[in-house]
């Protein structure tokens, strides 16, 4: 047997598939309109001398950002689907080891996200021909960039060899990413930097020249670390892997005395759902993401009170930034919850059944919403009503902490928008997310597609008001689901009838 065959036939088969050409060439579009948008925002603002660094810097983020999520929505669920069908087991009847089935599947996930971020730093390189970034900074950037996308895989990959379910692999990974970066975060701060160095989040801080020239030592060992934890992630993943099928049996939890009292708790909560709506019965396994959902507001509302504790001049510009990352993980775990009955509805099979039966799209969209509120609906009112207070206060305070009158009237106009936009962001992302989930052929990847086009995307269209875009997708979402459910659910119909 030839060395490595499951990489070698996933090379072949992505050769030959014209997405792995037609991703490339759309991110390399994405990069080049959005240099051509900053370049021309800081020529406007008359920083010719910095119109460069301020591309490249928003950009590199940019990057950031999608090879995060590029790295979870892609392998999340790479082994856990092996799992669910029945497949692993085949694969160890031959030769194969765990090694090989795992970077046969991190070559088949990560290849064109690899292409993708290859397309993005000739942009980044147009960046640094208009000044104010060094070719040093330059390649060190790109070092991170290609160090974050394999942590992120490989830290997805690990989750999915523990996982059975996509939904629970996909939020697992998202939680692990972002506990990891956090507490390395954190360890950094108070000066255990062994642990800070662990992060590959901090090789890219320190890839800058500002940051380089103090931190040059720093910047190597957090490269090195890092990487090094990502192979560590593999190692893991292919002992999972072997020892799984080695000991023939699955790692299901042991039914204890508390385990046994929590099932039937929740077989009597879930007994009183069937008679209000069916989805919501079905689907009603929501505990730990509303404890997740609370921690993430309860840590967004200590962020606030950090902010309001800053009377300087600058603290209500910043309220918005130390609230987005909050924002956007809620946005996240809303996708994901969003896309999941229909996920698991197509791989079950149920959602052929359920055409058959008297539901009706309302009823099932009715089940979907009500389960989105039962999660998500208080948290974030708590933490809207915050935001909202904070912003009130601070701009009261203006005049007290030596802000110019007026001004901070001004921030908070330009600020309170914010609220309007992350709401309706999330009614976006339900109704868009679920028709991804309803129509698209791998339905795995709808939560990732909708925070791609729904948050990432209007990002770069600056020009457009985030309301409109928003108003589009919902109207998108709710058109065309209602378009495909009906399709869908005349197609037994038809059947019967040919018969």
């Amino acid at each position: 047997m030839s060395f490595l065959p499951i990489v070698q036939r996933e090379l072949r088969v992505s050769s030959r598939r014209k997405v792995t050409y037609y991703a490339r060439s759309v991110v390399a579009t994405i990069g080049m309109v959005m240099s051509f948008l900053f370049l021309f925002i800081g020529l406007v603002g008359g920083a010719k001398s910095g119109a460069g660094n301020f591309a490249f810097t928003v950009i590199s983020w940019y990057a950031l950002l999608t090879t995060l999520l590029a790295g979870i929505f892609l392998a999340s669920d790479s082994l856990s689907e092996e799992r669910r069908e029945g497949t692993l087991g085949l694969l160890f009847l031959t030769d194969l080891k765990g090694y090989d089935v795992v970077l046969g599947k991190f070559m088949a996930v990560s290849l064109n996200a690899f292409y993708g971020l290859l397309a993005v730093f000739p942009v980044l390189a147009i960046s640094m021909m208009s000044g104010g970034v060094t070719g040093a900074e330059f390649w060190r950037t790109c070092l991170a960039l290609i160090n974050l996308l394999f942590f992120s895989v490989t830290g997805g990959m690990l989750i999915s060899s523990f996982c059975r379910s996509s939904m629970r692999s996909l939020s697992a990974s998202v939680l692990l990413l972002v506990a990891w970066l956090v507490v390395t975060k954190s360890a950094s701060v108070i000066g255990w930097y062994f642990l800070g160095n662990l992060s590959p989040f901090e090789a890219f801080l320190m890839a800058s020249d500002a940051e380089y020239f103090r931190l040059s030592r720093d910047f190597w060992i957090s490269l090195g670390a890092s990487h090094v934890m990502g192979w560590i992630f593999l190692g893991w993943a292919s002992w999972r892997l072997r020892s799984f099928v080695d000991k023939g049996k699955s790692y299901e939890r042991k039914k204890n005395f508390f385990t046994r009292n929590m099932l039937a708790g929740r077989a009597a909560r879930r007994a009183r759902l069937l008679e209000i709506n069916p989805v919501v019965w079905l689907l009603d396994d929501s505990q730990r993401l509303r404890w997740v959902t609370r921690v993430l507001v309860l840590a967004a509302l200590i962020g606030i009170a950090v902010v309001m504790g800053k009377n300087g001049p600058m603290a209500l510009y910043f309220l918005g930034y130390a609230t987005w990352p909050f924002y956007f993980l809620l946005k996240i775990f809303v996708a994901i919850q969003a896309c999941r009955f229909f996920v698991e509805a197509r791989r079950t099979g149920a959602l052929e059944l359920l055409c058959c039966t008297p539901l009706t799209m309302k009823d099932i969209m009715h089940g979907q919403w009500m389960l989105l509120r039962r999660v998500f609906l208080w948290p974030l009112i708590v933490l809207l009503l915050t935001h909202a207070a904070a912003l009130v206060y601070m701009s009261s305070q203006g005049d007290q902490t030596g802000m110019p009158a007026g001004f901070g009237s001004f921030f908070f106009f330009w600020q309170f928008k914010v609220i309007p936009n992350n709401l309706a962001d999330f009614f976006a992302i339900g109704w868009f997310g679920m028709w991804l989930a309803f129509s698209m052929e791998r339905p795995n990847l709808a939560a990732g597609v909708t925070i791609l086009s729904v948050i990432i995307l209007p990002m770069i269209l600056m020009c457009v008001p985030t309301l409109v875009t928003d108003a589009i997708f919902i109207c998108v979402g709710w058109v065309k689901l209602s378009e495909d459910f009906r399709l869908r659910q005349y197609e037994p119909l038809k059947t019967k009838a040919a018969t």
